[in-house]
């Protein structure tokens, strides 16, 4: 799988999510400060970290945060904490369930509070996921098919076999 397969991948999933109503595209976690991003939380951002590869293997590195709103008397803290945590969890074993990708690992979660343009809560993790230095596309002989370079819903359908309705509630 490349970057770009791979990025399009995770974000996939997790606006697939059912809390999801954002996914942060710009790789900035801090663009939920700009007046002119039109955020509704709960808010997904896949920020890329360093990458290696080596024997025939690629092994893409991000940090994954899930961010929502807190109340006004922030009672909801723990809540939004939690959903997070939960949320990158999904993600995570939906990852592991590709025959495709060899390995999945995220490092410690951590929980934060944050004042974006609304105060917030939420978690992040770094995700590690190795897969074999080819694309996708290549790998199934799927290069006729023309998903206008966007790796949507129907390239994960028809390409990944990848179907989320067994993880949506």
């Amino acid at each position: 799988m490349t970057l770009l397969e791979t990025t399009r991948l995770i974000e996939y999933i997790a606006s697939k999510q059912p809390n999801i109503n954002t996914v942060v595209e710009t790789e900035n976690i801090y663009d939920l400060n700009n007046d002119n991003f039109q955020v509704k939380y709960s808010a997904f951002c896949l920020q890329q970290q360093r990458h290696t590869s080596q024997n025939g293997f690629t092994t893409f590195n991000y940090n994954a945060y899930y961010v929502d709103r807190l109340t006004n008397d922030r009672k909801n803290k723990l809540d939004v904490q939690s959903s997070g945590i939960t949320l990158l969890q999904n993600i995570i074993n939906i990852l592991n369930d590709r025959i495709w990708i060899s390995n999945v690992t995220a490092s410690e979660f951590v929980t934060f509070t944050e004042k974006f343009t609304a105060e917030c809560a939420g978690a992040y993790c770094n995700i590690s996921i190795t897969v074999p230095n080819t694309s996708l596309c290549a790998q199934y002989d799927l290069i006729e098919y023309d998903f206008n370079d966007d790796f949507g819903a129907d390239f994960w359908t028809k390409i990944a076999g990848l179907d989320l309705s067994i993880y949506e509630s």
